[in-house]
């Protein structure tokens, strides 16, 4: 079976991680966003609305039809035109990269994972340009149907049929909270000045907070709010980063491939890597993304700190994936760790939530 890819339509194809999605969807040989948004940033522009019209530079488009084309393009997806790309959110860099291909209008646009990481409005938005690419057919593959519209299919053994939505996940049994940890007022802040490998200077000094910050031994602290609110920024300077005061607090970055530092998954992970059985000697960019966001949990949980910071641990996570991490946080909390964590998907916390203490902070408010 192929779907009927007609330009003006939306389709969608979920499967399990390590069913080749990725690679099915490159044999039809048409342009991609892979789920590594950075991989199609270039950083060689200053602002976004420059890198949005970089592609349409290399393919000398008429001027006045590259500035109509990247108008809509950030109407679409809703970015500050004069905003540092290096400097934007995760979610937010999903969504430029995103429009960075879009608008170069390709016969076939394929989009690898693109809602992992967005909050509910930039969700929105993505299936607002997806509609709006009248001669564009969009190919979305996923772990998960989204509701926008079109045909939904599974791919299953290299093979599409009929989607069916997955079983609910079995979940830990509940788990009661301990004493509470205080982790004092924190301000995360990001950019400003200059570091020695920049050629130019950074824009002003983005800040979040001050925040104070509490969380039960065993329990979570969820922290909300939209793409660029400073949730990871906060995380960020909770562990000691960018130049916030030390505490005994591991971080889980969002960005997997961040985090490996070690050139074998034995190495990366330590003699856990058998609870997922997982090849000691490989490397750890080998991995399918559901695997190495496991394989990132374990290695970050190893550390043994009292406190973890969970930046969007539930990207990149199939349905099998989504399981095997509830049950690897269960253990975390068990254990007497807190958890303070971001996400934008409200039903993973909510399975969260029914085996652990939540507590939830905004940082829209």
């Amino acid at each position: 079976m192929r779907p009927d890819l007609i330009p003006g339509t939306i389709t969608q194809v979920i499967g399990a991680s390590g069913q080749g999605l990725t690679r099915w969807a490159r044999s039809l040989g048409h342009a991609v966003v892979s789920q590594d948004a950075l991989a199609h940033v270039t950083h060689l522009r200053a602002t976004v609305a420059e890198e949005i019209a970089f592609g349409l530079e290399q393919r000398a488009v008429p001027r006045a039809e590259m500035h109509e084309r990247v108008t809509r393009m950030l109407h679409i997806i809703d970015l500050d035109p004069d905003a540092d790309p290096a400097h934007l959110s995760g979610g937010q860099t999903r969504r430029l990269a995103i429009a960075n291909v879009a608008v170069l209008e390709p016969e076939v646009l394929v989009l690898d994972d693109p809602f992992a990481g967005l909050d509910p409005a930039s969700q929105r938005r993505l299936i607002s340009l997806c509609e709006a690419l009248t001669d564009t057919a969009v190919l979305i593959l996923g772990h998960e149907a989204q509701p926008a519209p079109g045909d939904v299919f599974s791919l299953v053994d290299a093979h599409l049929t009929p989607y069916l939505p997955p079983s609910r996940a079995d979940l830990p049994a509940p788990v009661a909270p301990g004493g509470l940890i205080p982790l004092g007022e924190v301000t995360g802040r990001r950019g400003g000045a200059r570091t020695w490998w920049q050629f130019r200077s950074g824009p002003g000094e983005f800040r979040v907070g001050p925040v104070p910050l509490s969380v039960q031994a065993g329990g979570v602290l969820w922290l909300r709010g939209a793409n660029g609110s400073g949730k990871t920024t906060l995380l960020r300077a909770l562990a000691g980063l960018d130049g916030a005061p030390a505490r005994d607090v591991s971080l889980l970055l969002q960005r997997s491939a961040d985090q490996v530092v070690e050139p074998t998954v034995a190495g990366f992970v330590g003699p856990r890597h058998a609870e997922l059985g997982l090849d000691p000697d490989a490397h750890p960019l080998d991995l399918g993304a559901t695997d190495l966001r496991l394989a990132q949990f374990l290695a970050v949980a190893s550390l043994g700190r009292p406190v973890m910071a969970l930046d969007e641990p539930d990207v990149g996570l199939d349905h099998r994936g989504r399981g095997i991490m509830h049950r690897l946080i269960a253990e975390e909390l068990r254990a007497g760790t807190a958890l303070v964590l971001t996400c934008h998907d409200e039903s993973f916390v909510a399975e969260v939530a029914r085996y652990a203490a939540v507590s939830s902070l905004s940082l829209d408010e």
